[in-house]
């Protein structure tokens, strides 16, 4: 009777331990599954994140080189605009000084034709609102309407340009210094040239004492 106990014992406890290896040998695999699934699931995130990155830097990079593109083509257009607006103003200096030679020596010329009293070409220099009377210039296309007498070489000696003084396209001042040796002072005489039909006129010859 004892020895059929004992070996009931032994077979149960070999059971047991049957079932104990069972058990464990069946967990195993879960825990390697799950930990499998868990690196895969990482894995995803991971690439998931990385693509991200690189999709923004290529966003960063791309909107760089079109900013960069767009400021080549604003600094060429820029530069371009420089050329031209140089080239425009010294064209419109270079007309400049040409137009004021051309006064300045009209007005020696107005000079010495009243000192020669050439009446035909004063005449043919002065604007439509003024005109000649008995060696008089009438000058009434002007803000204080005036008349003025002829310059001689005694009222008008020493004669110098002064300046220039540009009022429009169309109407310059230009200035010139005057001695008259008679009553002995110095003075300045302002002629206004206009144009009219393309050609400059005298339009005004006043004194500033």
């Amino acid at each position: 009777m004892r020895k059929v106990l004992f070996i009931l014992f032994i077979a149960t406890v070999l059971v047991a331990c049957q079932s104990k290896d069972n058990g464990q040998t069946n967990n195993e695999p879960k825990e390697e599954t799950n930990n499998e699934v868990n690196n895969e699931v990482d894995n995803e995130e991971q690439n998931a994140t990385e693509n991200d990155t690189e999709t923004e830097i290529e966003k960063v990079e791309t909107n760089e080189e079109n900013n960069e593109a767009e400021d080549n083509v604003a600094n060429e257009e820029e530069s371009e605009n420089d050329t031209e607006n140089n080239a425009s103003n010294e064209a419109t200096n270079e007309a400049n000084d040409d137009t004021e030679k051309e006064l300045i020596a009209l007005g020696e010329k107005i000079f010495q034709a009243q000192f020669d009293e050439d009446i035909d070409f004063l005449t043919s220099i002065l604007s439509s609102g003024s005109k000649i009377n008995d060696k008089t210039f009438s000058f009434e296309n002007v803000t204080y309407p005036h008349e003025q007498e002829f310059f001689t070489e005694e009222t008008a000696s020493d004669i110098e340009f002064r300046y220039t003084h540009e009022n429009d396209e169309t109407s310059y001042i230009v200035g010139f210094a005057a001695k008259d040796e008679v009553n002995e002072y110095s003075f300045v005489i302002d002629f206004e040239f206009i144009q009219e039909d393309g050609k400059w006129k005298m339009n005004d010859m006043d004194i500033n004492k």
